[in-house]
């Protein structure tokens, strides 16, 4: 198995930001993509966070289903409060978006706990 290109992928990543640095000082608006170029490195940033410390768990994979977990808990509820309080306006274009996708994850979960969990990597017994 080859070794991953660390260096050139950090080097490509501070060559993209400071490519959207000098179009911003010379008054070049790079707005588009921008929000979905950051929400790319956050999610990079927590999925690099969460490997980094399921290095040294018991089970690196179950270690990081449970932060994923976790983090999208945080999340809808730091929505819900925002939403609740005014924090966030109801006015938001994305909303009807967000609550169709928090209506299939509540049908998923409500799905995957009623099913017994599949075994990663085993084969079910003949027969079954």
């Amino acid at each position: 198995m080859s070794q991953f290109a660390w260096p050139e992928q950090v080097a490509t990543l501070s060559n993209m930001l400071n490519t959207v640095e000098a179009s911003l000082k010379t008054g070049d608006p790079v707005t588009a993509g921008l929000a979905e170029f950051k929400s790319a490195l956050d999610d990079l940033r927590l999925r690099t966070w969460s490997l980094l410390s399921a290095v040294n768990a018991d089970d690196p994979h179950a270690f990081q289903e449970r932060f994923r977990t976790h983090r999208g808990t945080e999340m809808c509820r730091a929505l819900t409060t925002d939403l609740r309080t005014g924090k966030l306006r109801g006015g938001q274009p994305d909303l009807p978006a967000l609550g169709t996708a928090a209506r299939e994850l509540s049908a998923t979960v409500k799905e995957a706990t009623r099913t017994p969990p599949r075994r990663r990597g085993k084969k079910p017994p003949a027969g079954s």
